[in-house]
């Protein structure tokens, strides 16, 4: 005598709704643990902003001569180089090869 096929189905069956139920509840924690965290970064994020509004963004490094000498003289050059409006013919021979 053993335990029967029916016995032993209703035993997965009552595993696997408590399974269920146990997920349920967990995701209902997660969510509202997720919920919490969100509401919480939000603050944060409003405490900052307002603070950086507040006090401003503070100082910065100077600009380093060298690199804006560099700038200046790249901008011109392309500047020199470049006209508005100016066109440049790709010329290609039968075979589609650049001629």
């Amino acid at each position: 005598m053993g335990v029967g096929w029916g016995m032993l189905l209703e035993l997965v069956l009552g595993i696997t709704a408590l399974n269920l139920l146990f997920s349920v509840w967990l995701m209902r924690i997660l969510s509202l643990q997720i919920q919490q965290a969100v509401v919480d970064l939000d603050q944060m994020l409003a405490g900052a902003i307002a603070g950086l509004v507040e006090k401003g963004l503070g100082d910065f490094e100077p600009i380093n001569p060298i690199q804006a000498a560099i700038a200046n003289m790249l901008t011109a050059n392309l500047q020199q180089n470049t006209t508005a409006g100016e066109v440049i013919e790709v010329v290609r021979d039968k075979t589609g090869n650049f001629a």
